[in-house]
């Protein structure tokens, strides 16, 4: 007896709660439209599960209210994390949704937001689910500020690649028309009514009408023609026969002729020498680095931005046209693993360290993927992971590329170490044939 009367006092409570619902409900339906709402967010986000990834992420945001407090809203936002190593240096989505913002107060609300749109992460779109929860406080009318936490879940759309998920916590700024309507209106000056005086009533004046003159038209006086002498003929310079230096033989094929090269037989294209034209700087260990800055003139190293480690051996050492890691690169599906990133941090100053003109591809594999087409896609993805992570930590070389091969004229053999991550090549724009 006791459990029926208990199920029947729940029952009442929860038809109590939904009247109350309904009735606010059937409120902000019959009020009048409010105006449309632009927001700017801004706020520091973090990947999910893991909290210790630390980015930020703006956004601009429109909300149209057509009943009440409920109403459209449409937005678009981009994200990037310091240390989050995905597939792309930032995710931007565009997306639209639907908001209600009851009043708590006489100038505070609630804000509940459930979105869906596109987000787009290494180039390509994935579909994105995400809402917020937040508090608008206005400070004067049309102006509101306050806190906001947002879920947002990008899909991958591949088994063998990871959702996606962060949350930002955020501060949100709202405007709205009625910020331009506050001025206040300039007081009216008060009417008052006035007797006119009476005036007694003259006899108009009526003034003899004067004849008008005739108008004389002018007559046009002819102007005769002006003409113009003719332009003199001028003849047209002859065409100059090409230079002995655009049909010169050039044997080793290094763009500059034999008459004028000095190493008419080397071709000169990744350290040339600046005072012999066609030559190279001498580097009898083949590490890019010239001997006469070559700290380990010797032994095969790399170049590096910190002089005492300049061409000496370390983590990584240019072998032939490839850059060799001691430990490659460790990856969790698409996303580089913390203990990748000394190795991350050398590899970026051997870059920036490199010649200018040498052209840098970043070759991915995923050997252990059993779909051809899944593993082509994840190879991909990583390799755009390595260059999001170069390019997102200042990395400032023009010639970065990714591609499924080596390039042109490579016939090195697959490195075992590196099936599971990513290879680094090195070629020149003139160079045809390989060291």
């Amino acid at each position: 007896m006791r459990a029926l009367r208990h199920r029947v006092g729940s029952g009442r409570r929860s038809a109590v709660v939904a009247l109350l619902l309904a009735s606010s409900l059937s409120r902000e339906a019959s009020a009048q439209p409010r105006p449309v709402v632009l927001q700017a967010e801004v706020g520091v986000a973090s990947p999910l599960p893991d909290l210790d990834d630390l980015g930020h992420c703006e956004a601009l945001r429109v909300h149209a209210p057509f009943a009440g407090s409920f109403g459209p809203r449409f937005g678009a936002s981009r994200c990037a994390f310091a240390e989050q190593l995905t597939a792309a240096a930032a995710i931007y989505t565009v997306s639209g949704g639907i908001s209600w913002r009851p009043s708590l107060h006489r100038r505070v609300r609630l804000a509940l937001e459930a979105e869906a749109g596109l987000g787009v992460s290494s180039g390509a779109g994935h579909a994105l689910l995400g809402g917020s929860l937040g508090v608008d406080v206005a400070l004067v009318d049309g102006l509101t500020i306050g806190p906001a936490l947002r879920y947002q879940h990008l899909l991958a759309g591949s088994a063998s690649v990871d959702d996606l998920r962060w949350a930002t916590f955020s501060v949100v700024v709202g405007f709205s028309s009625e910020l331009l309507s506050r001025a206040p209106a300039a007081p009216r000056a008060p009417v008052v009514a006035r007797r006119a005086p009476v005036v007694a009533p003259r006899a108009p004046v009526v003034a003899a009408p004067t004849p008008a003159a005739p108008r004389v038209s002018p007559t046009p006086v002819p102007v005769a023609p002006r003409t113009l002498p003719p332009a003199p003929s001028t003849p047209r310079p002859p065409t100059p026969p090409p230079s002995a230096s655009a049909t010169a033989a050039d044997g080793d094929h290094d763009g500059v002729p034999d008459s004028r090269d000095v190493c008419p037989t080397e071709a000169a294209s990744w350290l040339p020498d600046p005072s012999r034209l066609g030559c190279s700087l001498p580097d009898r260990d083949h590490d890019l680095v010239p001997d006469a800055s070559d700290v380990c003139p010797d032994v095969a190293g790399a170049p590096h931005l910190e002089a005492p480690l300049h061409g000496c051996p370390g983590g990584l050492r240019v072998d032939g046209r490839r850059l060799r890691f001691d430990e490659p690169l460790v990856f969790d599906i698409v996303r580089l693993r913390r203990a990748s990133f000394p190795a991350l941090r050398e590899l970026r100053s051997v870059l920036q360290a490199l010649p200018p003109s040498v052209r840098i591809t970043l070759v991915g594999h995923a050997a252990a993927e059993p779909d051809p087409v899944g593993r082509l896609q994840l190879a991909a993805d990583r390799a755009l992971a390595l260059r999001s992570w170069l390019l997102a930590h200042d990395l400032r070389r023009e010639h970065l590329e990714t591609a499924e091969a080596p390039p042109p004229g490579v016939t090195a053999a697959p490195d075992p170490a590196t099936q599971e991550s990513v290879d680094v090549w090195l070629s020149a724009p003139s160079t045809t044939t390989s060291r």
